[in-house]
């Protein structure tokens, strides 16, 4: 692994695949009979029938309606809908606020100075390089940075993020949601549970090259100021009640984890906190983010994660965690994906807490090893 790709191979990139066409057509298979009148025997021939299917030629994809280039200070903004999986190339701009609300296939951002990129659920990778001093917040499977400088990421990340010949960049647990971002992770096959935001690896390791932030850095701070129509379309829609009054739509949750240490984020660590590790099997999904909500408004939850375990994988996980076989054989009897908490909360809540973990149909534990054991489990890098 190494370099990201080349500045040449960019020069080509300024184009959009066309889905290949698809005609369909549909035969009868019915067979029409026509008598000859000079013979007495029927020729029998077989008819396609266009009746009820009609070709319908797919739109032409313009290349210019996926990429912002040569801006500056200007506010460019793609809308839900507007992208649908597509790829999107941002290059060349200078002082700009970029909104991508939408779902995409790969985002590459190159030679960009100054600007405030929000990137919504990408299926693949987000590319920034060659660029400085901008503020990203962006949701992704991978984040590749590469010839950067002085750039703060508010991020959700399905694996390690990337670092390569850059400095001084900051790293955030992406706290700021929009109406449509669960349906557009859900279209990108992001996970709530999955964010390795903290987990950086640098391909070209040197003190100074990348910090995390102090926890609780909200994106919006970064993206600052955020404008006027940008901020309508971050807000919650309006629901009309029964009583016919309009209360603000909830927005999808987005869970924010500590992720590294306290020292990690230049902050001492707080003394008399518990560790705690919690599962929860495949059918307790609902469960699993209520707890994880909770803690994360009350700054405990570290870490998340869910992923399949094999029988071996759950009953060794069972066992360090100090559970009964049982448990080991529910977190693997699904066959979908059980969810694991890492917490750091007060020692006089420690208690109260696992009560309510039982309740709610998990298991809890003290075991790090444990905890440390299912973080990374399923981790695609």
């Amino acid at each position: 692994m190494g370099c990201i790709g080349s500045k040449e191979r960019r020069s080509r990139a300024y184009a959009v695949e066309e889905p290949d066409s698809v005609e369909f057509h549909k035969i009868d298979k019915d067979k029409d009979v026509s008598t000859d009148p000079s013979s007495t025997q029927a020729t029998k021939t077989v008819q396609p029938n266009t009746g009820n299917i009609v070709n319908i030629p797919r739109p032409k994809l313009d290349p210019k309606d996926f990429q912002f280039v040569n801006c500056k200070d200007e506010i460019k903004i793609k809308t839900p809908g507007s992208i649908n999986g597509q790829s999107f190339i941002i290059d060349k701009c200078e002082n700009c606020d970029i909104y991508i609300l939408d779902y995409c296939g790969q985002v590459t951002i190159d030679n960009c100075k100054g600007c405030r990129l929000y990137i919504g659920p990408t299926d693949g990778a987000v590319f920034v390089r060659d660029s400085a001093d901008c503020n990203l917040a962006v949701v992704c499977r991978q984040l590749r940075t590469r010839d950067c400088s002085g750039c703060n990421i508010a991020l959700y990340c399905r694996t390690k993020p990337i670092v390569e010949s850059s400095s001084n960049m900051g790293f955030s647990c992406l706290d700021l949601s929009y109406p449509d971002l669960k349906s557009h992770m859900r279209h990108a096959k992001l996970s709530l549970f999955h964010n390795f935001w903290y987990d950086i690896f640098d391909f070209t390791p040197k003190d100074g090259n990348w910090r995390l932030l102090p926890h609780g850095t909200k994106a919006a701070t970064l993206l600052e100021p955020i404008p006027s129509e940008v901020a309508e379309l971050l807000e919650a829609r309006q629901e009309v009640n029964e009583l016919g009054t309009s209360t603000p739509a909830q927005q999808p949750p987005l869970l924010l984890t500590v992720g590294g240490s306290p020292a990690q984020h230049e902050q001492p660590a707080i003394n008399g906190l518990s560790y705690m590790f919690v599962a929860f099997d495949g059918a307790k999904h609902e469960q699993a983010l209520r707890l994880a909500l909770t803690a994360a408004e009350k700054g405990w939850l570290l870490r998340t994660n869910e992923a399949k375990l094999s029988s071996a994988a759950a009953a060794a996980l069972a066992t360090d965690a100090g559970w009964a076989k049982a448990v080991g054989k529910a977190l693997s009897s699904a066959n979908v994906c059980c969810v694991g908490l890492e917490l750091s909360l007060p020692v006089d809540e420690a208690q109260t807490l696992k009560r309510q973990v039982a309740q709610l149909g998990g298991h809890a534990s003290d075991s790090e090893v444990a905890g440390k054991a299912f973080s990374t489990a399923g981790l695609d890098g």
